[in-house]
């Protein structure tokens, strides 16, 4: 689901309200109270089935080739778990008569869908003994491999003409994605035979655990159901591809958890063993990533693969089945507002059409649902938001979760895991049905949103979008590379050329706006996506009577802010010849007089820079940063930038800087002599060398898994540079003088209450003994809490309005003897309003939007780095700035009418942001404090801020002075 209702029994961060632990949502990376449930009731019935065999607890974390040959171990020899009553046969659709040649689940896995979890090696297991029987109506592929190595796959169904013609269908699929390529007549030709490819993904989330033995009930249902009488006309007019797990190291770490706290029954208690994860639970992959909302940011393998497989097919329909909190029923669409802007009508009346189809089918199954609530279609970077931007008709499903075998609902009730399999099952097979009754409706959609897409950006006041060469040509280059991977035709030029009253040099490059993907090119590079205004007016009418906003997830996610890219709007399409653009996204750098005699340059700024110092140092290879600008035999080279004596390193230092600037994409200058004309000299203790720090980085409770992830993939995955994570339980007591950073990341609980006085008082020894200690986001709250005080930065309360300062109450105090406190009146409602409004209050808590940030301009932890920044921002945190004699603001938020970049930011989160600070430090003993007010590494797609990252770890660290 998009935002996880979870049960907890921590300290809830400050600024969260109490709730019941059934009642909160999880979203962006911190807990909301979910203001739609309530307390709602959860379904009707409880059903007893049968749990996993033993077999499924000492198989779960096998390799998925030991489970080839393996075979079911008899129940009884094994002794139950978790036992329950077996699930009939006809329970999914009553009357489904399946073929008895077909492999049934029972027979492959030894049990019923429903009466057990099925890790992923099983489901792999499943469908390959479908495959294996039926060749002629399925097959499967292989789209890529999670972190930990285990198998994506995608099954696609149909008749057996269509299985024997995949490839011609996926042929005609890219000619109707790309009208251009079509002769006269062509169109209705492929229209009249294309079938309605049908996309299923199921459980990206990998303790939603239901969909996923969904889609194993769903492929035997279509290979055996004789008894449906759908079935003639979905295998005639549809091709059903099957994703059954996009997270299979989520769902294996949720199996395992599940089952190692499974007593002799289930036990549907949120607070049971079975259902309470521990951090970082099985939502999240191995890099704690949430790929529900990674579809256009491609940071994860299996989002990258998932999105490549999607490519092939643009499938005319896509549902991304999920599951949401126990107390809920289940959600299709049509969705909530906001809907974004680049949404169809047409997309939108096929949504409706299938909700109303899914409604009819619940109702005669008596299953409970909703329409219209909670979620909405506005993030392009969701399961369903991102296919939509392609074309689709994409939806979200959502099932109350039973996060086991059994649930407990808040009013008492119960349901069990089976029957949040049969809802999943009941809603896709309406969906196929519809797809293959309405064949033709879908298709022709499918082929009308691109075609209209190219006659739009044709017409419309910006035609097309230029990335100019620019000082960070590295992010330009992988943003230009992120883009092609989407299907969007990216172009880079070869000659200069003049457009929209600019010059731009060769190397440019140049998205035309008059392309099928057109609506996704909006989505993802224009600067700001608009709601629709009747919302915008609720969301405000909201806040003024105290009620919590309806807004989903961000609000702003502009590539180019992100990238810190300059992206040139243009109301023309430039005429230049042009290549199109590689899909690499690092393209390789170069060593220029690679056998210069003194000394090698590599100029700050670019995020390549910042790749080869950290693998540089790995290597051994000596290495300074220039703490002021220089100018070399004529060219001026920035603060920040490397210097590289070839008399302080190997005779192979040519071989391993061939090898790092392919690896990299820096790009380095060789010089004969180090005579410098402006500046400090290459010589003078202005050149401070780096060294190769040894990184703490915080892990476990508190802190928030999506934020500790994101920190260790952009160190480790995009820089290379090794992290140890530690338990957040040895930092009070571990020794630190081993390593030289340590790094807080967001929060989601309370560091205070995980590392007390003694965490605060080591950390404080280790930053006084040259230590450098880093904080990001809700961490720096612990850190600047005055009974902590390792940072001078102080947490500001929202500000008080003139109105709310007249209208405030006096001081209520009871007189002695008294028994109440002295009266007042209230001459009108305004005058009460204003005096129950409370007297501290956190800042309006930002539900993502992007920020404008201005850089200090001499200071060392920005060398290098642009003037201007764009950051992500979520939470409510605003601090007051250190004053000068305490330390320095090196980052601060632009002013009240230039902060907001993209997004919605209420007015007085803007003005009170205003010139706070986004990165201070400030040194202490032999150390440093380096406090992000913000999280820098959010989703791992701010790409902008990573060169600020590692300023911020590799700068602090070369200038303390560690105790040795």
């Amino acid at each position: 689901m998009k935002c996880l209702t979870i049960q907890t029994s921590q300290k809830w961060p400050r600024h969260l309200n109490k709730a019941h632990p059934n009642n909160l949502n999880r979203c962006c990376g911190r807990f909301r109270p979910n203001p739609e449930t309530g307390f709602r009731s959860w379904g009707r019935n409880m059903f007893k089935s049968r749990l996993m065999m033993a077999l499924i607890a000492t198989t779960a974390l096998m390799p998925t080739a030991g489970f080839a040959q393996s075979q079911a171990i008899p129940h009884e020899e094994l002794g139950a778990i978790g036992t329950v009553a077996a699930v009939p046969a006809d329970f999914y659709w009553p009357g489904a008569n399946y073929d008895p040649a077909v492999p049934s689940p029972k027979s492959v896995l030894g049990y019923q869908i429903g009466e057990a979890i099925t890790p992923h090696a099983q489901i792999i297991r499943y469908f390959e003994a479908l495959a294996a029987y039926a060749p002629d109506q399925m097959k499967i592929f292989d789209y890529g491999r999670s972190w930990q190595g285990k198998r994506l796959i995608y099954a696609a169904i149909g008749s057996p003409e269509k299985i024997a013609n995949l490839d011609a269908i996926q042929a005609d699929a890219q000619k109707l994605a790309d009208p251009r390529k079509l002769a006269a007549g062509e169109a209705e030709a492929i229209i009249a035979r294309h079938p309605a490819v049908v996309w299923l993904a199921y459980s990206v989330h990998g303790d939603e655990i239901g969909p996923a033995d969904s889609s194993l009930q769903l492929a035997y249902h279509l290979l055996a159901a004789r008894g449906d009488p759908r079935m003639a006309e979905i295998k005639r007019n549809t091709l059903v591809i099957i994703v059954p797990i996009q997270n299979p190291d989520g769902r294996d770490r949720f199996i395992s958890t599940n089952l190692n706290g499974t007593g002799m029954t289930p036990d549907g208690d949120p607070m049971s063993a079975e259902r309470d994860q521990p951090w970082p639970g099985g939502r999240v992959n191995h890099m704690q990533f949430d790929l529900n909302r990674d579809w256009f940011a491609l940071t994860q393998p299996e989002t990258r693969g998932h999105t490549a497989a999607v490519l092939k097919y643009y499938p005319v329909v896509v549902v991304d089945s999920h599951e949401m909190g126990s107390d809920r029923s289940f959600f299709f669409p049509p969705e909530s507002q906001p809907i974004n802007p680049n949404v169809t009508s047409e997309q939108l009346a096929l949504k409706n059409l299938l909700g109303q189809n899914n409604g009819r089918w619940f109702d005669q199954f008596g299953l409970p649902y909703f329409t219209r609530e909670s979620y909405d279609l506005f993030y392009p970077g969701y399961g369903d938001g991102w296919p939509t931007a392609q074309g689709s008709i994409a939806m979200t499903f959502e099932q109350g979760s039973a996060r086991g075998m059994l649930a407990k609902r808040s009013d008492g009730s119960k349901f069990a895991f089976r029957d949040t399999v049969k809802s999943q099952f009941v809603a896709v097979l309406s969906t196929i049905e519809v797809a293959a009754r309405e064949r033709g409706r879908f298709v022709r959609s499918f082929y009308d949103f691109r075609r209209t897409a190219i006659a739009e950006g044709k017409s419309e006041a910006v035609k097309s979008y230029i990335l100019p060469t620019q000082t960070d040509q590295s992010n330009t280059d992988k943003l230009a590379a992120l883009l092609s991977r989407q299907g969007i035709e990216v172009n880079r030029t070869t000659s200069n050329f003049t457009a929209c009253g600019r010059t731009f040099a060769a190397g440019s490059f140049v998205v035309s706006a008059a392309q099928p993907a057109k609506r996704l090119i909006r989505n993802l590079l224009e600067p700001d996506t608009a709601m629709e205004a009747n919302f915008v007016a609720e969301q405000q009418r909201r806040r003024r009577a105290g009620l919590g906003d309806q807004i989903y997830d961000v609000t702003g996610w502009s590539l180019p802010l992100l990238y810190n890219v300059e992206v040139v709007p243009c109301a023309t399409d430039p005429a230049v010849t042009s290549q199109k653009a590689s899909t690499a996204m690092i393209q390789p750098g170069q060593v220029i007089n690679p056998d210069a005699k003194v000394a090698f340059v590599a100029a700050s700024g670019s995020t390549a820079t910042s790749r080869f110092m950290a693998k540089a140092l790995q290597q051994g290879i000596a290495l300074r940063t220039m703490a002021e600008a220089f100018t070399l035999e004529g060219k001026t080279y920035p603060a920040g930038s490397l210097v590289l004596a070839r008399g302080e390193n190997g005779a192979d230092l040519n071989q391993k800087l061939a090898s790092l600037v392919a690896e990299t994409g820096a790009v380095l200058t060789g010089f004969d002599s180090s005579w410098v004309t402006n500046g400090p000299s290459l010589g003078s203790d202005k050149a401070i060398k780096l060294r190769n720090p040894r990184i703490l980085l915080a892990w476990d409770s508190p802190t928030d898994r999506n934020s500790a992830g994101a920190t260790r993939y952009v160190l480790e995955r995009k820089f290379g540079v090794p992290v140890t994570p530690v338990r957040m339980r040895r930092l009070a007591g571990l020794p630190l003088s081993g390593y030289d950073v340590v790094i807080l990341p967001d929060g989601e609980g309370s560091y205070g209450a995980a590392l007390g006085e003694a965490g605060a008082r080591n950390l404080r020894t280790f930053v006084q003994n040259g230590g450098v200690l880093i904080s990001l986001g809700t961490a720096t709250g612990w850190l600047a809490d005055p009974d902590v005080d390792l940072i001078g930065l102080r947490r500001e309360q929202a500000t008080v309005t003139e109105a709310e300062a007249k209208g405030r109450l006096p001081e209520a105090k009871t007189k002695a003897g008294a028994s109440g406190v002295d009266g007042v009146n209230f001459p009108d409602e305004a005058t009460y309003k204003q005096a129950i409004v409370e007297t501290s209050r956190d800042p309006t808590e930002l539900d993502g939007a992007i920020l404008r940030g201005e850089t200090a301009k001499d200071h060392w932890l920005t060398a290098g780095i642009a003037p201007t920044l764009h950051m992500m921002v979520a939470g409510s945190d605003i601090y007051r700035p250190l004053t000068a004699d305490v330390g320095d603001n090196v980052v601060r938020f632009a002013g009240p009418d230039q902060v907001k970049a993209s997004g919605i930011v209420w007015d007085d989160i803007r003005k009170q942001l205003a010139f706070k600070p986004a990165l201070a430090v400030q040194s202490r003993g032999r150390g440093y404090v380096v406090a992000f007010t913000i999280d820098p590494t959010y989703r791992g797609m701010a790409d902008g801020l990573d060169s600020l990252v590692m300023n911020a770890i590799y700068f602090s660290a070369a200038r303390a002075r560690p105790v040795r």
